[in-house]
């Protein structure tokens, strides 16, 4: 199983602190019993010492074959413990633990069998010494007068603790596994996430700023041109291009607010003040719109669509009317912007943003927009947008 750094490091040390507890306590356990022979003794703690040693070298994030040789190695160093009368047998079901983070699940199952397999020599070595009861520390093992009955004593002695401690460590591997793939998701959305608010930044320039900037532009232009043919107009341009400059201030602040959730907004009064634009460049127009207080979010996606909608009639309808209302029907908010331009064809590909953004917005709010236009017959917009009243009151 692959590891993180992290995640390598405490497992690392948490099997450590096991493995030398257990050691620990094995070399007190003869020091203290008075059964035990010095040289048993001696025998205990140079095993101890040298399981200690390897114990700070597993090997969790290094190539497969020297996870195999660890664990190989440590197997054989088992068996010789075993076989010189030094009760490490609570050495191979810690070994089980090891293989489940070290070695695949087949792997894990042959170094079970294998383990049986030193655990029940070791075992048949030293059964002499047992019958002449010299070796107390193998008290756990039934003695039987036949030695085919002791070993099968041990065996059942071993499968059942392995079956254990493998079915333990099987359950620690999924539970990691698991939340892995969690934190993984975690980062996929986290890195979509910011995708996403870049995407939403983008769009709120560009319906905030761009279309104001383009037209500023554009006014400063024109007074360049008029000023030295007809300063009246040029001034007027010049007074225009000072209106734009301070929406951008407004679209700014508006912006940022919004962002920061620190704003109310009057989405009836910004649409009227919208539509007054377009009535001072020259074009009629009509305004019936009382539609109910939504969250902040929700009424400002909604304006830039509508906003996006005016500029457009304003830079490539050519239209001498609009029309625009909003209205709570039923369970839905309706909304219709309509003018009498020169329409446009929808079967041709779109070359900027504004639409697509519009859309995008619409489906943000869980609603949809439709937009029907020919040409030189005017456009029309309709956006629904699904609205409960009893949530509201």
């Amino acid at each position: 199983m692959n590891l993180d750094a992290g995640s390598s490091l405490s497992l690392r040390r948490t099997l450590r602190f096991g493995e030398w507890l257990l050691l620990l306590m094995t070399v007190l356990i003869y020091v203290l019993d008075g059964a035990s022979t010095p040289g048993l003794i001696v025998k205990c703690v140079a095993f101890s010492t040298l399981f200690f040693c390897l114990s700070f070298i597993l090997p969790l994030d290094r190539p497969l074959w020297q996870r195999r040789a660890y664990i190989a190695s440590e197997m054989v160093m088992i068996g010789i413990a075993i076989a010189s009368r030094v009760e490490f047998s609570f050495l191979l079901f810690l070994l089980l633990i090891k293989a489940c983070f070290l070695l695949t699940r087949r792997e894990v199952i042959l170094t079970s069998i294998t383990g049986g397999i030193v655990w029940l020599a070791g075992f048949a070595w030293i059964y002499p010494s047992l019958r002449q009861g010299q070796l107390t520390e193998f008290d756990g093992i039934t003695l039987q007068s036949d030695l085919y009955i002791t070993l099968l004593h041990a065996l059942l002695y071993y499968t059942s603790g392995s079956i254990f401690v493998l079915l333990l460590g099987f359950v620690i591997m999924v539970e990691r596994e698991s939340r892995q793939r969690a934190e993984a998701l975690s980062q996929e959305v986290e890195v979509l996430g910011a995708k996403l608010e870049r995407l939403r930044i983008a769009r709120e320039i560009h319906d905030s700023l761009g279309h104001t900037l383009t037209s500023l532009g554009v006014q400063l232009e024109v007074a360049q041109k008029l000023r030295d043919r007809d300063l009246t107009k040029s001034f007027h341009s010049v007074d225009n291009a000072a209106l734009l400059a301070s929406q951008c201030l407004q679209d700014v602040r508006q912006l940022v607010q919004t962002m920061r959730w620190q704003s109310s907004f009057n989405l009836n009064e910004a649409l009227r003040e919208q539509v007054e634009q377009i009535r001072q460049q020259g074009i009629a127009t009509q305004i019936d719109v009382n539609l109910p207080a939504l969250s902040l979010q929700s009424s400002y996606q909604l304006y830039c669509v509508l906003k996006e909608g005016l500029i457009n009639i304003q830079k490539h309808a050519k239209a001498t009317q609009v029309k625009l209302r909003g209205v709570v029907d039923s369970d839905a908010i309706v909304v219709t912007l309509q003018d009498d331009g020169q329409g446009f064809d929808l079967e041709q590909p779109l070359t900027g943003c504004g639409l697509p953004g519009m859309q995008e917005r619409v489906e943000l709010l869980g609603g949809t927009l439709k937009i029907s236009t020919s040409s030189h017959q005017g456009t029309q917009i309709k956006i629904v947008i699904p609205y409960d009243s009893s949530a509201r009151r």
